[in-house]
């Protein structure tokens, strides 16, 4: 896209352009106090703009600058939504360095050099005004690739900043720009036949608006401080708005796949061999929770609070209750209730516990909802390129047909997965099922903004396909506030929820869950409940999962009144300082080198993984190379695409890393770069590398 930065070259204003400037401030010189914001004039005032001769933008933003820290940006006009908010993000504003034409003094359809400064620039410099107006663009930059959300973010604005209206001292005035500069907008905004409506999040998101003629209707605030204070529900109203109502659920000739697997995964193998072989050397390879945090022994001895809430709870001694789990027991899993109770209070999943199916680990729910659910010879399943290898290697051992969709930082591409839905149903197949990781997806560590999360669902309720939700990162956010599921969002029961406590709790335990609740009529007509069909595929893997640990598990939550958020909250902050400390390593050891130009990375907001990308090609050679040359391991990216690619990429991991390892770690990771960017080999010993 062209871009839409320019410079304002003063020498092509001609003496009309300077006329119109000139009556249009001295039209508003004319406005009494009453009749225009008093922080808007303030702002005005200070600003000590010419009256006579168009501004110099360098001029003013020079002002404005030391007056609240923002500066301008000239345009040719209207700019691409994201690079808009992406501005005024960093305290950017955009200014038209255009004027409109005589003919259009009085009303313009298109913003203009008049309209962007004397409009918008005085708010700038209140401190209020401009928290506002950042924290916004916050949050509308994470809906940029939704249209439905920016259409309704859109009337936000345009009846805020550009339409508002303001309660001064018992008198309505407007603060809004496009009101400001247009005399016959501010005759209609005065006009008592107007309707002047209080400030209410629900009407504005209702209320449509033509912004080539003169309002309808107005809102009024009565502070900058309220206007400042709808932000904090401005996101679940707006994801409220994004959700259809609910319609039928049950899903209509969908047959399902009576196969029943197990899974396979040979890359795993391979970087497992390559750690043990080479155990001196300091990995980046697994995405391992940090052993400090398991808390084994007191963890076990929880069992005995689960034990002690099924005596109360049925009556039975002790001894009959330690029996009853020992023994084989319920495919489904037996703490299916307190699930239930903990997905409501830690990820807003309302789900019944016979829809809970505990399984042997993230990886058997996989393989049991893709066993159920698909048929091999006609149905499809897609899912991120890359990403995460454990369902692509399960479809692949078990000849179940898997696509790869791109996936870039905000998640899995949209508009790319919509054409390939489109391809493959129209070829007489049917996509059956998508696999995604929405929050700091392994392998990249990006999050898919909440946008495309709407986005998704609408597209698994018009195409009548699954959703798996892989949400094990999910809690280890490094944010102040965790996203919300797909699960919690879906409104048209497409998403089936896959959970671990692998990272949560600690791997031993071997426990994740699927949240499913589908209502599924096959193709003889009969509908079934999809729990229980994928019940029946369980009970022929594992028959039940281990119920000792069920007890461990159950006790853990009873103890923690059904959440771990508080629980976990040590092993999360000591994430986020091992995440700190990475990023600064690779900032202090390859950032600011000059061979290392043509070197990124991303810096995740969660999770485990960081993407780098590199100049060069690595393979498992190179893999062999860094462990027993420069005793450091990392994982190519090359293994978790589909489509090929990620040739000069790869993925480090942090999580179960020591600080003082992880600074090692990359002082050795930068040699091995060096080594095969200069074309140098260093011929170090294991020694003289980790001395360096």
């Amino acid at each position: 896209m062209k871009s839409t930065t320019t410079t304002q070259d003063y020498s092509r204003y001609v003496a009309e352009d300077h006329h119109t400037w000139a009556t249009l401030s001295s039209r508003q010189k004319k406005l009494k106090d009453n009749q225009i914001s008093e922080a808007y004039l303030d702002g005005l005032k200070v600003l000590q703009m010419d009256d006579q001769q168009i501004v110099r933008l360098d001029e003013v933003s020079e002002r404005l600058e030391a007056l609240s820290g923002w500066t301008l940006i000239p345009v040719t006009g209207l700019m691409p939504t994201k690079e808009f908010f992406c501005m005024l993000i960093s305290k950017k504003y955009p200014i038209t360095v255009s004027i409109r034409k005589p003919y259009e003094i009085d009303f313009s359809e298109q913003p203009d050099i008049y309209h962007d400064v004397c409009g918008h620039l005085p708010l700038l410099t209140n401190k209020k005004f401009i928290e506002f107006l950042t924290s916004y663009s916050i949050i509308a930059l994470k809906y940029v690739n939704n249209e439905k959300a920016l259409d309704i973010l859109g009337r936000f604005y345009w009846f805020t900043y550009e339409m508002g209206i303001i309660r001064e001292n018992g008198v309505s005035k407007p603060y809004g720009g496009a009101i400001i500069t247009s005399a016959e907008e501010i005759e209609n905004s005065n006009n008592p036949a107007v309707p002047k409506h209080e400030f209410d999040l629900d009407h504005i998101f209702r209320t449509t608006f033509d912004p080539y003629k003169l309002q309808k209707e107005y809102f009024v605030i009565n502070s900058f401080d309220e206007l400042f204070d709808s932000l904090e529900h401005i996101e679940s109203k707006l994801i409220e708005y994004l959700l259809l109502p609910e319609q039928d659920l049950v899903l209509r000739n969908f047959a399902l796949n009576p196969f029943i697997g197990k899974d396979f995964n040979n890359v795993i193998g391979f970087l497992n061999d390559i750690q043990f072989k080479f155990p001196k050397a300091i990995s980046f390879v697994a995405g391992q929770p940090d052993e400090r945090f398991f808390e084994i022994e007191d963890n076990i001895s929880r069992f005995g609070s689960y034990v002690t809430h099924m005596m109360e709870r049925t009556g039975r001694s002790r001894k009959e209750v330690v029996n009853g789990i020992g023994q084989y027991n319920k495919t489904k899993g037996i703490v299916n209730d307190i699930l239930s109770k903990y997905l409501k209070k830690d990820e807003n999943i309302i789900v019944k516990e016979e829809d809970v199916l505990v399984t042997v680990g993230a990886q058997e729910a996989f393989s049991i909802i893709v066993s159920t659910i698909c048929n091999r010879e006609n149905d499809v399943i897609l899912a991120e390129d890359p990403g995460y290898i454990g369902v692509s290697s399960f479809a692949k051992v078990f000849d179940y047909n898997i696509k790869g969709i791109r996936a870039d930082e905000d998640g899995i591409d949209i508009k790319e997965l919509k054409n390939k839905i489109i391809e493959i149903n129209r070829s007489g197949k049917k996509v059956k099922l998508l696999y995604v990781i929405p929050d700091y997806q392994n392998p990249s560590g990006f999050c898919m903004p909440i946008g495309n999360r709407i986005q998704l669902l609408e597209m698994a309720q018009q195409y009548n396909f699954l959703i798996i939700e892989d949400s094990v990162y999910n809690s280890f956010t490094y944010a102040q506030k965790k996203n919300p599921t797909l699960k919690s969002l879906d409104k048209f029961n497409k998403v089936i929820y896959v959970g671990s406590f692998s990272k949560s709790l600690f791997p031993g335990l071997r426990l994740g869950l699927i949240a499913a609740g589908q209502l599924i009529e096959d193709e003889n007509g009969d509908i079934v409940a999809l729990a229980d069909e994928m019940a029946k595929v369980k009970a022929q893997l594992t028959n039940n999962t281990s119920t000792i640990n069920q007890a461990i598990l159950g006790g853990i939550l009873l103890d923690q009144d059904y959440s771990l958020n508080d629980f976990s909250k040590p092993k999360f902050d000591s994430y986020k300082v091992k995440r700190n400390k990475m990023v600064d390593s690779l900032n202090k050891f390859i950032r600011y080198e000059d061979w290392a130009e043509g070197i990124s990375w991303n810096e995740p907001d969660g999770g485990f993984f960081i993407k780098m990308c590199l100049p060069f090609v690595v393979d498992n050679e190179l893999v062999y190379e860094s462990a027993s040359k420069y005793n450091v391991i990392f994982c190519p990216m090359s293994n978790f695409y589909k489509n090929g690619g990620g040739e000069n990429e790869i993925r480090l991991t942090f999580s179960n890393v020591s600080l003082n390892d992880i600074e090692t770690g990359v002082r050795q990771l930068a040699l091995f770069l060096k080594a095969n960017i200069v074309g140098e080999q260093l011929d170090y010993t294991h020694n003289q590398v980790l001395n360096y």
